[in-house]
């Protein structure tokens, strides 16, 4: 209900608080990301760990989160205020500890934490800005207009940061991804665009007389190596130097793995890569995705936002778009794979496969 003055000055029936929420909501985004790259969460996470883990453990006081950060007094009260309102920090007698959610999710070194996803926020924050550029040019603007892969293949710093962001946000899925599709009468996989390797370690571990190869550029197939050693699985899973757009793709799989790759292309070289694939498989063999999908739309004509705004994301690092759940099975039949079936695995993520007759 309108109050008088509200009245008097002609203003519109309702209020502002949708729109000025995601107005704000990036600001969530920027103070965890710094968060993040400073170390907070890990700071208050090994304060926890020397006080034996207790669950009585009092905090961190501000002053000293202050002195470790090297933050100011100002931005110190600002920034624990914005965390704690978020809910990854949480008041204790003596200051702030990490909640377990943070701890568990933006911790240096914890398996599926999403720290490296995060810090890249740092770096290559969605802009408004940057959406504005890659609106008006349709094309990915993340290094400056650089095609992205081959940004990694000149420099590695890049790809070993771009590679640990990837290895943080498939880390759980990828375990998701293992638990729902079924692997057991496969023998050899190709991961196409494998990175780090994170979706041919959790299969491997599911399923011990599978082979995988990650298949990636030459900048990437050594990170690769490195996380698969550390998951003691280098005698199942190797990396290859490959090239997704090669005219044929090596045979001798059963299985192709594409997770998260075809977002990063449009359409039709989606529909390449898919009949590349097809080509290569013999019958029986089968053909995997896996994808954050935008739902086809329900009765309201809404779509989950989650997965859409990821499509933003595509604008400025890729060539692609987020496939919407039929999109992405006609696109499977159109290359000639049978039996299309989608799972949804864990948390917004998908694993849709198609048999090749």
């Amino acid at each position: 209900m309108r109050s008088d003055a509200q009245e008097a000055a002609g203003l519109p029936r309702g209020d502002d608080k949708r729109v000025y929420d995601a107005y704000i909501a990036g600001r969530q985004s920027a103070a965890m990301a710094v968060a993040v790259r400073a170390g907070l969460f890990d700071l208050l996470a090994q304060a926890e760990r020397d006080d034996s883990g207790d669950a009585d453990f009092r905090g961190l006081s501000r002053s000293a989160i202050q002195s470790e950060m090297n933050w100011s007094e100002r931005g110190t009260r600002s920034m624990l205020g914005a965390l704690h309102a978020i809910g990854l920090l949480q008041k204790a007698p003596e200051g702030f500890r990490a909640t377990a959610e943070a701890i568990r999710s933006l911790t240096r070194d914890t398996p599926g934490s999403l720290r490296g996803l995060i810090d890249m926020e740092v770096d290559h924050f969605l802009s408004p800005k940057a959406l504005w550029d890659s609106l008006q040019e349709d094309n990915a603007t993340i290094y400056g207009g650089e095609d992205p892969w081959e940004a990694h293949g000149k420099d590695p710093a890049k790809a070993r940061a771009f590679t640990e962001a990837m290895h943080s946000v498939s880390e759980r899925p990828a375990a998701g991804f293992a638990d729902h599709v079924e692997l057991a009468e496969t023998q050899r996989l190709l991961d196409v665009g494998g990175g780090s390797g994170a979706l041919s370690i959790a299969v491997a571990r599911a399923n011990p007389k599978l082979e995988c190869v990650v298949w990636d550029i030459a900048a990437v197939c050594p990170l690769a190596e490195e996380y698969v050693a550390k998951a003691d699985l280098s005698d199942r899973v190797t990396a290859e130097v490959g090239d997704m757009f090669a005219a044929a793709y090596p045979d001798g799989y059963d299985a192709i793995l594409f997770s998260q790759i075809l977002h990063d292309w449009s359409y039709e070289t989606g529909a390449e890569l898919l009949a590349r694939a097809f080509a290569a498989l013999p019958s029986g063999g089968q053909v995997l995705v896996h994808e954050k999908l935008i739902e086809d739309e329900d009765s309201d004509g809404r779509v989950p936002l989650a997965n859409v705004l990821v499509s933003l994301d595509m604008l400025v690092w890729t060539e692609g778009q987020q496939y919407g759940v039929s999109e992405l099975k006609t696109a499977l039949r159109k290359a000639g794979f049978e039996h299309v079936k989608r799972r949804k695995t864990v948390g917004y993520w998908s694993a849709v496969s198609g048999v090749k007759p």
